[in-house]
């Protein structure tokens, strides 16, 4: 089973929360083959975090911050319609498809996929000058 939650909080808080959490151990029955009594096993309850990120980079490195994330999408079958529903409200474009893997980090029991792209958006505009004689207004004596 899995149950879907949101949390939010301190951040030493939540990794307290989520220590407890995957240090807690359920009991369940498996019937094994051959066997007509059920063999009594502990799982261990497991938290997986889905997060979205924004990664910063320049235009023209995109393609090779593309080769660093190397997007596997190996849980995009479950998920493609959300993610693509969630693309779509974020006004997403589809990300590079030229990259090549580059630099590596440790990706062991991470799965990534790519949402889309957005282009940097100026939060500023270069003020036009107020000053007559920049805007080519010459003085003249009026007599």
């Amino acid at each position: 089973m899995h149950i879907y939650a949101k949390a939010r909080g301190i951040i030493s808080a939540l990794r307290n929360w989520e220590n407890f959490m995957s240090s807690q151990y359920l009991p369940f029955e498996v019937l094994e083959k051959g066997k007509k009594k059920p063999s009594k096993y502990l799982a261990q309850l497991q938290l997986r975090e889905i997060k979205t990120y924004e990664i910063v980079c320049p235009k023209e490195c995109e393609d090779q911050v593309m080769g660093m994330l190397k997007p596997n999408g190996n849980f995009a079958g479950v998920w493609t319609k959300p993610i693509r529903a969630m693309a779509r409200l974020m006004g997403l474009k589809k990300p590079s498809t030229t990259w090549k893997p580059n630099i590596l980090p440790p990706m062991d029991g991470i799965s990534l996929i790519v949402m889309g792209t957005k282009d940097d958006k100026m939060n500023w505009e270069k003020k036009k000058s107020k000053d007559v004689f920049a805007l080519g207004h010459k003085p003249k004596e009026m007599l």
